[in-house]
């Protein structure tokens, strides 16, 4: 097991700049309104999604409303080759720099700007 010593003993002790770590190759998809709008699915975000799983992207599909109606869209929809995780949302995050983490991501507002 690796020791990371105490906290005193991290390599950076302010906040790190995104540039010091490379994006995570991890894209989560939202279901609700993103995946599924307007009464069906997206297609040009599942080929989207498609081409980043073929570049070597993990795929997660979330939603607030739970892991278990992610599984039934993958089943129905037939995304099991598009998704390599299904959760849900988180409730709660435990992270030592609260919601600063999300300077390592990339939010995409709408799948209109793939």
């Amino acid at each position: 097991m690796h020791d990371y010593g105490t906290d005193d003993d991290r390599p950076f002790k302010k906040f790190p700049s995104p540039k010091q770590y490379p994006r995570q190759k991890v894209i989560a998809v939202d279901f609700d309104g993103t995946l599924y709008r307007n009464g069906g699915i997206n297609e040009r975000l599942v080929e989207w999604c498609r081409r980043k799983r073929a570049e070597g992207f993990s795929l997660i599909l979330w939603s607030a409303r739970g892991q278990e109606l992610c599984e039934r869209a993958v089943t129905e929809f037939k995304l099991q080759d598009v998704f390599n995780h299904v959760i849900s949302k988180p409730g709660y995050i435990v992270d030592d720099w609260g919601w600063r983490w999300v300077k390592f991501t990339k939010v995409i507002r709408t799948s209109d700007d793939l």
